[in-house]
């Protein structure tokens, strides 16, 4: 792809309504799959650390498929890649439902994971190519809304079909179907060479740690929340159907709330910001136990916990087309997705094991814990900015 300044503004915002529906297809699949597989396999009397590793499978995937990512991402156009993992996506989908066996779907969910993978890789590239400087925040803010609304529309799903027999993944592949329609539209134009660069993914780990450990704390809690949440409120006697209504406000807390936190994002220092969303996100998660026997107060705690969690992702999006330009912008996207996988293995592996052994009622603890780790990282580099001269305003 050229530079940033060279594409056209219809070309800008064909590329831009391309990955921002590739984002909603990505969560979507995520969204539905995570919870849905462990509902199907706790009710066949599955271990939780067994389904912990059947996640697992999913997320190795992208470990796989990442250090090819920028060379398909040179040899074909970005927006045909999607239009066909959309489609194979669907297919795996309808394939899992007709078997719904824990050892066919590790090979299974390994190859829906890769497919994804190189979905939401070819996404995040070229959201940071196509977003300005001055507007990234907000550019990125919608991206991460639109992967919300995904994530949010999954679980929202499962009420509605319920998490047995077939109809849940013909209706996940029906509207991932439905949803890849606006790809035709996306700009097809392909990364250029020189933008692929001979850099290892942990060369480039080693220029952002903190931007990138963003995304396997994440990661880690988004995917232990996604696949378990379920389970734990069903633990602490809600039912399946609020369970899972709660999680679809999770992810509409994050697909509204995204948006003044991405023009935020474009005025304040974001590390900062960062720091303070992941703090936040701490907090609520010590009062998670307490809120469930409130429904409307559960409602709104999800809601905004939603919104403050899912900003971690996006800021480390931000932060990654901040830091990151030219030839080193599609390794660095590729070293943040698999960042994720890294997350996606550690997290629902952990929570399994820790809630067979622990309770399931422990899982915002081990979540927590997650966190508590990740937290100095971010707060040493914004006390080390702050000892430095202010930083540049990016609106400015």
């Amino acid at each position: 792809m050229s530079t940033n300044d060279s594409i056209t503004r219809s070309k800008r915002r064909r590329g831009l309504v391309g990955v921002i529906v590739a984002m909603a297809i990505v969560n979507l699949v995520y969204g539905i799959t995570f919870p849905l597989l462990a509902l199907v396999l706790d009710a066949q009397g599955v271990s939780k650390t067994l389904i912990g590793l059947s996640t697992v499978s999913q997320a190795v995937a992208i470990l796989a498929i990442a250090p090819f990512a920028p060379m398909l991402l040179q040899r074909f156009e970005p927006a045909r890649i999607m239009q066909t993992v959309t489609i194979v996506v669907a297919v795996l989908l309808l394939v899992a439902g007709s078997y719904p066996n824990v050892w066919f779907w590790f090979p299974l969910r390994f190859l829906i994971g890769a497919f994804n993978a190189m979905l939401w890789i070819a996404s995040e590239a070229l959201i940071n190519e196509l977003a300005e400087e001055r507007t990234r925040g907000r550019v990125i803010g919608i991206y991460g809304s639109a992967g919300a609304a995904g994530f949010a529309l999954g679980p929202l799903l499962l009420i509605f079909t319920g998490s047995q027999g077939l109809l849940p993944f013909a209706a996940t592949s029906s509207l991932i179907l439905a949803a890849s329609l606006p790809l035709f539209f996306a700009h097809g134009q392909r990364m250029q060479k020189h933008e692929l660069a001979s850099e290892g993914l942990w060369k480039l780990f080693l220029l952002a740690p903190v931007i990138m450990l963003a995304n396997v704390t994440y990661a880690a809690a988004a995917e232990s929340m996604i696949t378990f949440f379920p389970l734990f409120g069903i633990h602490l006697g809600s039912t399946e159907g609020f369970a899972l209504f709660l999680l679809t406000m999770l992810g509409v807390g994050s697909m509204i709330l995204n948006l003044p936190l991405g023009w935020l994002a474009d005025h304040v220092n974001r590390m900062g910001l960062l720091l303070a969303c992941v703090v936040f996100t701490m907090l609520g998660l010590l009062l998670m136990p307490y809120v469930l026997h409130n429904n409307i107060l559960a409602t709104l705690y999800f809601f905004v916990l939603g919104g403050v969690e899912g900003m971690i992702y996006a800021l480390g999006v931000i932060l990654v087309g901040e830091r990151f330009k030219g030839h080193q912008l599609a390794m660095a996207s590729t070293a943040f997705t698999a960042c994720w996988a890294v997350g996606t293995i550690i997290g629902p592996l952990l929570a399994g094991a820790g809630m067979d052994h622990w309770g399931a009622d422990k899982l915002p603890l081990i979540i927590f814990g997650f966190f508590l780790l990740y937290l100095p990282l971010p707060l040493r580099e914004w006390l080390a900015q702050r000892r430095q001269s202010p930083p540049p305003n990016p609106t400015a």
